[in-house]
């Protein structure tokens, strides 16, 4: 599939293991029960797509480009995005697993992330600003020098970030949440 165009077409239960995706463009494609088994996805470009239940674990993403695209339970765990193609980058996500995931540096204002997991990820100096996180675990995410400005992140989970170092003016947060910015005071807050 080297250097191939694909517009409006449907993959279901694809493996793409032996397929060679290099330089390929899906654009308004639907991906339902598909895996792309530790593939190497650099400059392969994806726009205004759905992901329904697929396993993109582990893959390389070098100049990948994603835009427009949405996630629904899929597993993305391992992956750097910050490697990925930053003109266009965007997606929504939802019931998805980012585990052990980078977005350092990424460039998501507005992302929207309902009922994720983001453990162990790293979103140092990630720009996240109204971005929405409902109902998502961040158990060991790494926060430093984030911009949270305007973030919905109730009704998450484990969220720990240090105020003094993270932008999260006017974000929203659960009063469950607040000992987890209080952290690096070793309190031993009591209800």
């Amino acid at each position: 599939m080297q250097n191939r165009v694909f517009f409006d077409k449907t993959f279901k239960h694809t493996t793409f293991q032996k397929i060679d995706l290099l330089d390929s463009e899906f654009e308004q494609c639907q991906f339902i029960n598909c895996s792309f088994p530790d593939r190497d996805l650099s400059h392969v470009r994806f726009s205004e797509c759905s992901f329904d239940q697929i396993d993109q674990s582990n893959c390389r993403l070098f100049k990948t480009s994603i835009q427009d695209c949405l996630f629904d339970t899929c597993k993305l765990m391992g992956l750097s995005f910050d490697q990925c193609e930053m003109f266009g980058f965007n997606f929504k996500a939802q019931n998805s697993i980012f585990d052990h995931s980078s977005f350092y540096k990424v460039r998501l204002p507005g992302f929207r992330a309902q009922n994720c997991s983001f453990n162990n990820v790293d979103f140092t100096e990630a720009i996240l600003k109204e971005a929405y996180f409902k109902g998502s675990d961040f158990t060991n995410a790494i926060f430093e020098r984030t911009e949270l400005k305007k973030a919905d992140l109730l009704n998450t989970s484990n969220l720990r970030l240090d105020p003094e170092v993270n932008l999260i003016k006017q974000a929203k947060l659960d009063l469950e949440a607040l000992p987890g910015l209080l952290t690096k005071f070793s309190l031993n807050i009591k209800q």
